[in-house]
């Protein structure tokens, strides 16, 4: 199988590029790919922003004012499985693999690991009994509210605001490297060529949507709050907000450019509405001048797990194909993905709470708001060694 492009840049048709009789290739189906991949997410964001104006009435407002209730119980069907889905995909793939990536399937665990185990034996102690903590908030404080993410006032708090932080820079990177792997797939599904350098400029310009996001996540030094427990994020300069969407802008007409209409005049290939949907729809999930607020809190996450849970359909389906009781073993699959992610992020943790007192203890569910993290953190880092192009299954169940 072709790669997407070759080593030296020089511009290379993907299998069945060029072929009119060529079978089109799909994670799903075409039409269902559409909406999948972004276009659902699309529409029904510009519906939400139509009817914005409209929510002094009591026929808008209740539905907005329900997708809390309504994306917590979806996070049962599409949220947690996409998560979850993860760990089978990387640690059934054998003990080599494993070893092969061990920095991503058994260090990252273990750092953090021990991280919560340290936060929950020690999550009472002063930061100001800690010197290192004290030294680190004196170099802090003149750069605005920054000391904020070490200010404690418990060793446990500093530590998890810590991996909260650390989950905001991370999840920027997860959903923009996985719609550049969106665009990728349906290039090579398309036959729509690009260049090394266009794809190292498709990459790069999502990837500014990461830095400008993480930028206006921290921007103020504000407080947040999850499950009750209260956590600062960083206080960036004012200024960092215009020059990281300068950069999203430059990023944007580039790719426009320098790729989609390039290959237009040179010939005359038009990228399809599969390869555009995740590329717009990331855009719009994440520009402050496209927010929405129900949308961009509860939605954009959904969506971006329906994204990917289009692709972990076209790997298994793709192997059972060869295995006896495919039925049985697809829904054995299907239903341990959401039983796992139900027990894992729910009950488990919610009844370890509720049997320690971390709650009465602490003020905070330390299990229930460790588990999110954890499994959010990890997911991004497993997903780093999952898809890749040049990974032997990923070739055989996903692009061939």
């Amino acid at each position: 199988m072709s790669s997407v492009v070759n080593t030296s840049g020089s511009r290379l048709h993907l299998d069945g590029a060029g072929d009119a009789t060529a079978p089109s290739r799909v994670l799903t189906t075409r039409f269902l790919d559409f909406w999948l991949l972004g276009g659902a997410s699309i529409l029904v964001w510009l519906v939400m922003i139509a009817v914005q104006g409209f929510r002094a009435s009591w026929a808008v407002d209740q539905h907005f004012k329900n997708l809390t209730v309504t994306t917590a119980s979806l996070s049962l069907l599409v949220n947690y499985p996409h998560f979850l889905i993860s760990y089978k995909l990387a640690y059934s793939r054998g003990r080599g693999f494993i070893f092969r990536n061990w920095w991503q399937l058994i260090a990252v665990p273990l750092l953090m690991t021990a991280t919560f185990a340290i936060a929950y034996f020690y999550f009472a102690v002063p930061v100001g009994n800690l010197p290192m903590v004290a030294t680190l908030q004196s170099a802090l404080s003149p750069w605005g509210a920054n000391a904020g993410v070490v200010a404690g006032p418990r060793l446990g708090d500093v530590l998890f605001t810590a991996v909260f932080n650390l989950m905001i820079f991370t999840v920027g990177w997860h959903y923009t490297k996985q719609v550049f792997g969106c665009m990728m797939v349906y290039a090579h599904f398309d036959g729509y060529t690009m260049t090394k350098p266009q794809r190292d400029l498709t990459k790069w310009g999502l990837l500014s949507i990461w830095g400008m996001n993480f930028v206006y996540s921290n921007i103020s030094g504000s407080e947040s709050i999850f499950s009750n427990f209260r956590y600062h994020t960083l206080d960036l300069p004012d200024i960092a907000g215009p020059i990281s969407l300068m950069a999203v802008a430059a990023g944007f007409l580039l790719v426009v450019y320098k790729v989609f209409y390039v290959n237009y005049r040179d010939s005359r290939q038009v990228p399809s509405l599969n390869l555009l949907a995740p590329f717009v729809a990331l855009y719009i999930w994440w520009l402050p001048q496209t927010r929405q607020y129900e949308f961009y809190f509860l939605l954009t996450p959904l969506f971006h797990s329906l994204q990917y849970l289009a692709f972990v359909y076209k790997m298994e389906d793709t192997r059972l194909k060869k295995v006896h009781n495919r039925e049985v073993q697809a829904t054995a699959v299907i239903v341990g993905a959401v039983l796992a992610g139900w027990l894992f992020f729910e009950f488990l943790p919610n009844t370890v709470d509720n049997v320690l007192g971390t709650y009465n203890s602490w003020q905070m569910f330390f299990f229930f708001t460790a588990a999110m993290l954890f499994i959010n953190i990890h997911h991004y880092f497993i997903d780093n060694v999952l898809w890749r192009f040049r990974d032997p299954e990923v070739r055989e169940y996903l692009l061939a």
